[in-house]
């Protein structure tokens, strides 16, 4: 029996989860909250063949450091990162033999990302559900409002120089809209829709994309 432990947290809901990794015949399978530092040689005591790192602590409590990462890659465990911290991790840890998977990991790892706050979110404790905005998610869609030709050149400059002048708890995007119109003195609502409609969520994508990767190689 294969043993799968997944730390997530807001970056997908864990009922989305389990339709994607569950626990079957072959395998069983954990979702724990948000990683933080001295879970991960838990996990390893407690049995668990595979770990998939997804989301994790920043700034609340200590972070899951890479030493200790490295000691439990040393073992026939492996670790698979995605989405947020798990990325982050995967993008310092693969010369190691942690599995890297999704966007973001890549953008760490060539160093177009290079900054935690790209990744960082405020959420609630106990349902995990985001109250802010990551800033790549932020990025993403505005490129992707640029190029459908729902906002400007300039005004997607203003609005991820709005997003980025905020501490990442504040980054929502009625406060950066709201800011934005402010500098520009325009509205903005056809932005606000396409929003609604078409946001991007990286750090989505790439959680679904590790646990596709874990089921697979679990079979």
């Amino acid at each position: 029996m294969i043993k799968i432990i997944i730390y997530l947290g807001p970056s997908l809901p864990v009922d989305e989860a389990k339709k994607i990794l569950s626990s079957d015949a072959k395998k069983e399978v954990t979702y724990a909250p948000p990683i933080k530092r001295g879970d991960i040689p838990k996990a390893a005591s407690d049995g668990y063949n595979i770990i998939g790192i997804i989301d994790g602590i920043f700034f609340r409590e200590s972070a899951v450091s890479p030493r200790e990462l490295m000691e439990i890659l040393k073992s026939n465990i492996k670790i698979y990162g995605s989405s947020s911290m798990g990325a982050l991790r995967a993008s310092e840890l693969d010369i190691y033999g942690m599995i890297g998977v999704g966007q973001i990991y890549k953008w760490y790892k060539d160093g177009t990302l290079n900054s935690d706050d790209e990744v960082a979110l405020s959420f609630d404790s106990e349902e995990f559900i985001p109250i802010s905005e990551p800033l790549i998610n932020i990025r993403e869609t505005i490129k992707k409002a640029l190029e459908e030709k729902i906002i400007t050149k300039i005004e997607s400059e203003l609005i991820l120089e709005s997003a980025k002048k905020l501490y990442f708890p504040d980054r929502r995007w009625n406060k950066i809209i709201e800011l934005t119109e402010k500098k520009i003195g325009k509205d903005l609502s056809k932005f606000s829709k396409f929003i609604e409609n078409s946001r991007v969520d990286v750090k989505k994508q790439d959680a679904i994309l590790l646990l596709k990767k874990i089921d697979d190689d679990s079979k």
